[in-house]
């Protein structure tokens, strides 16, 4: 049973990584000018949609993470599933908005302003993260070790999320 849940958190970190090799590629072709025209989505949709994919993976990976780290049970998975998946995609969404709206003005993201993004995020959702761990475990020294665990697959994740969304900027229509 553990080993299944490795090799479903194994294989969601390599899909992760691999999705950052082609995003980098084609971030370093396309000139910005052009990557600052095709992105035509308003703010709001942007994130929103880049929400839903971090989410997806993300949800995933703690939910393994929850299984294998915290020992959850089948019957509390639900409803850790249901906590987490809200908590962290309103955080996300936030965040995100905020940086989109407030940040830095520049058309296309640099790998400095990625990895200050991902620093700052990850502060955020560190915190949530242990609160979490905290509320379905009643340890600290668990939900330290989901927050160490989680940092780990959520940044891998992230900037994944990152060069995806700057690498294929959808075209409004």
């Amino acid at each position: 049973m553990l080993r299944g849940r490795c090799k479903a958190l194994t294989t969601v970190l390599v899909l992760a990584i691999l999705a950052t090799s082609p995003a980098h590629a084609q971030q370093a072709a396309v000139p910005a000018a052009a990557e600052a025209a095709a992105d035509t989505l308003p703010v709001w949709e942007r994130t929103l949609y880049k929400t839903l994919t971090y989410q997806a993976a993300a949800n995933l990976s703690d939910l393994a993470l929850y299984d294998v780290v915290l020992g959850g049970t089948a019957a509390a998975g639900a409803g850790f599933f249901a906590v987490n998946a809200a908590s962290a995609a309103a955080l996300y969404f936030g965040f995100e908005y905020a940086w989109q709206t407030l940040g830095s003005s520049a058309p296309e993201m640099t790998h400095a302003a990625i990895v200050e993004k991902t620093i700052y995020y990850r502060l955020l959702n560190s915190s949530r993260n242990f609160a979490l761990g905290y509320a379905f475990s009643g340890s600290a020294v668990v939900a330290a070790g989901f927050v160490a665990a989680n940092v780990v697959t959520d940044t891998a994740i992230f900037v994944s999320n990152e060069y995806g969304w700057d690498a294929f900027r959808p075209i409004a229509r």
